[in-house]
């Protein structure tokens, strides 16, 4: 997403302040979701058991709960119709913190 100048914070607010990563979670087959910033754009990545589970969430009557406050923050504005692309999980990887003693 394409924040107005100044913005992201507020656009990180809004999906705080409506539970959207929360909303997100309770749809079936979605594994975690995160929201990324920097100052020219808003990122929000998630992974899904597969494209049927994404569908869901786009489908979702709680997906679009904040489109009016998101959009008065956003260059371009979002719709039902807009969605993220689709990608396959190629590698992947995590750190296991240490126990500690």
């Amino acid at each position: 997403m394409k924040p107005k100048p100044g913005c992201a914070d507020a656009l990180v607010e809004v999906f705080q302040r409506n539970q959207i990563i929360e909303r997100a979670l309770t749809v079936e087959g979605c594994h975690d979701v995160s929201v990324l910033t920097s100052e020219e754009s808003v990122l929000v990545t998630a992974t899904w058991t597969d494209a049927a589970a994404y569908q869901a969430w786009v489908d979702h009557p709680g997906r679009n709960v904040a489109y009016d406050e998101l959009n008065a923050l956003l260059s371009s504005e979002l719709t039902d119709d807009t969605v993220g692309g689709l990608y396959e999980v190629a590698l992947s990887g995590t750190s296991i913190e240490p126990e500690e003693t």
